[in-house]
């Protein structure tokens, strides 16, 4: 375990920790044997994504969350690896895997995503108990990712208020109905993805307008940032009266698994800089955008990141 406190630090949550194995091929011919694929395996999860991304931006972070007994070590050495500092509950059993093919001829992906088995009944309190007694006045929690059975949905929803009891800064990224109960303890920030905005009001919502639309009702439901992610379209991001339109630039993508992760670190970068909402924002996408170049979230570097912050187009919705 990788562990220690400072001052001002960024908690990322990680409730339902995965092994990414990223396999590239020519294509992909069914009922046969490829041979010599290039692959990248590593511990991944939102919660490791976004501290990996906000770790290479100079932030200081820590994954908190569930590590698996057999491949525990997996993960605390790559967080070791990379800076990052973790602390986790242990589990009985394995990570669950999740594949991507990728198609180096028609650059289509395919995504094979796994459950994971339920967790122990008391197992949500462990971890509520570590945060409650270490977050403090200043710091900032991204309550992110997916939840396994044994977690109850209410768990952002309770670890948003006890940042605010604490006088920190919450953020929420995560879908379903752990996303619908977190929206009620009206966390500072909020990402979800067009998907999740459908889902959550019950209904298609297209085009800029629409979608800006339903962000602005969540502000005036008292979010203060509402970030909405388009994939290679960018972000439609709402603060106050401000209603922007981020456009991505134009680059050739490796593996779109992870972009609206390091998204997310953009985001919270630019925030505790205290950089303006229209800088936050390029830097979100700048971040986003450079995650598709690179099968690990850790390999992306600063420069790569500044230098596509200058090309992000942003217009006023």
């Amino acid at each position: 375990m990788y562990w220690r406190k400072v001052d001002e630090l960024i908690y990322c949550t990680l409730f339902n920790p995965a092994v990414d194995a990223v396999y590239t091929l020519d294509e992909i011919q069914t009922g046969g044997a490829v041979k010599n694929v290039g692959s990248c395996i590593v511990p991944s999860g939102k919660g490791i994504n976004v501290a990996a991304t906000l770790k290479i931006l100079g932030e200081d972070v820590c994954v908190a969350g569930i590590a698996h007994e057999n491949n525990h070590r997996q993960f605390t050495e790559y967080l070791e690896r990379i800076g990052v500092q973790s602390h986790f509950v242990t589990v009985p059993g394995t990570s669950r895997i999740n594949v991507t093919l990728v198609e180096s001829k028609s650059g289509q992906t395919t995504h094979i995503n796994s459950a994971q088995a339920p967790v122990r009944a008391g197992l949500q309190d462990e971890l509520l108990d570590f945060l409650r007694s270490n977050i403090s006045s200043g710091d900032i929690c991204a309550c992110c990712g997916s939840v396994p059975t044994g977690i109850g949905n209410d768990i952002y929803q309770k670890l948003i208020r006890i940042c605010k009891e604490k006088g920190a800064i919450a953020m929420l990224d995560c879908s379903g109905k752990p996303f619908k109960m977190g929206v009620r303890a009206k966390p500072l920030l909020i990402k979800p993805n067009l998907e999740e905005l459908e889902e959550f009001f019950g209904e298609n919502i297209q085009g800029v307008h629409h979608i800006a639309l339903k962000g602005k009702r969540l502000v005036d439901m008292g979010i203060g940032y509402v970030l909405i992610s388009l994939g290679s379209d960018g972000m439609i991001a709402i603060h106050e009266n401000d209603c922007l339109l981020c456009l991505s630039p134009q680059i050739r993508a490796i593996n779109t698994v992870g972009c609206g992760d390091s998204l997310v670190g953009g985001i919270l970068a630019g925030f505790v800089r205290n950089f303006s909402f229209t800088e936050m924002c390029r830097m979100a996408v700048a971040c986003g955008t450079v995650k598709a170049m690179h099968n690990d979230p850790a390999n992306i570097t600063r420069d790569e990141v500044w230098r596509l912050m200058e090309e992000v187009t942003i217009k006023a919705v």
